[in-house]
C-alpha cells in the first residue's frame, strides 16, 4: 500500500486572510525589503541577521499552517512568492557585489522564469497552483545556507567561498528538480482537466444530436 508523503497530503484550504501563517508570510516580504536595503548599504551584520529571520519565517509559516489547519488560498500564493522574491534579492545582491558569479544567478532565475510561465499556463486553464514540495523547500533552505556561506568565505576564507559556490550549484540542481516537478504537475492536471471537459461534453453533444434527429 502506497503512503502519500506528508507534504503532498491534501489540507482543507480556506479563504481567510489574517491568519498567523499569512501574517508571518507578509512579515517575510517586509524582511526581504529590509535585507536588500541593509545589504546594498553594506551593513552586513544586520543584513545577515534579517536574512536568518526571513529564513526561519519560511519554515514557520508553512509548519504552523499545516499544524493549526490554517492553510489558505492566499497563503498558497504568498509563501512561494516570498521564497522567489527572497531568492531574487539575495542572488542579485550577492552578484552585484561580486560575491557569487552571474552564471549562478542565471541558473536560479531561469528556473523561476520556467515555473512562472507554468503557473500562468495553469491559471489560464483554471488549474490551482501546486503545493510546495519537500524538495522545493529543501532546495530553498540549502540556498539560505550556502549563499550566506559564500559571503562569509568571500570576506574571510577563499576555500570556504569555493566550497559554498559548489554547494550552491548542488542546491540549484535541487531547485531545478523541484521546478520541473511543479511544471509536470501543472501539465498533468491541465491535461486531466481537458479530458474531463471532453468527457462531459461528449454526452451533451450526443444528446443534442439525438434531440435534433427526433425533431426532424
Amino acid at each position: 500500500m502506497s503512503v502519500t508523503p506528508p507534504e503532498q497530503r491534501p489540507y482543507p484550504v480556506s479563504h481567510a486572510v489574517w491568519t498567523i501563517p499569512n501574517v508571518i508570510s507578509f512579515a517575510r516580504i517586509l524582511l526581504i525589503a529590509v535585507f536588500g536595503g541593509l545589504f546594498m548599504g553594506e551593513q552586513d551584520v544586520a543584513a545577515i541577521i534579517v536574512l536568518a529571520a526571513a529564513g526561519l519565517s519560511d519554515f514557520l509559516d508553512g509548519f504552523l499552517a499545516r499544524r493549526w489547519n490554517q492553510v489558505t488560498a492566499l497563503g498558497r500564493l504568498l509563501d512561494p512568492a516570498a521564497d522567489r522574491l527572497l531568492t531574487l534579492v539575495v542572488v542579485l545582491g550577492l552578484a552585484v557585489r561580486d560575491i557569487i558569479p552571474w552564471w549562478l544567478v542565471v541558473v536560479l532565475l531561469a528556473r523561476d522564469l520556467m515555473v512562472a510561465v507554468a503557473l500562468l499556463y495553469g491559471r489560464a486553464h483554471k488549474i490551482r497552483s501546486p503545493h510546495v514540495t519537500f524538495v522545493g523547500k529543501a532546495a530553498t533552505f540549502c540556498l539560505y545556507i550556502t549563499l550566506p556561506m559564500a559571503y562569509v568565505g568571500y570576506e574571510l576564507w577563499e576555500w570556504l567561498h569555493t566550497v559554498a559556490i559548489v554547494l550552491s550549484l548542488g542546491a540549484a540542481v535541487l531547485y531545478w528538480i523541484s521546478g520541473v516537478g511543479y511544471v509536470q504537475d501543472i501539465r498533468h492536471r491541465a491535461a486531466a482537466a481537458r479530458r474531463a471537459r471532453g468527457s462531459a461534453r461528449g454526452p451533451r453533444m450526443e444528446a443534442t444530436i439525438r434531440d435534433s434527429e427526433e425533431a426532424s
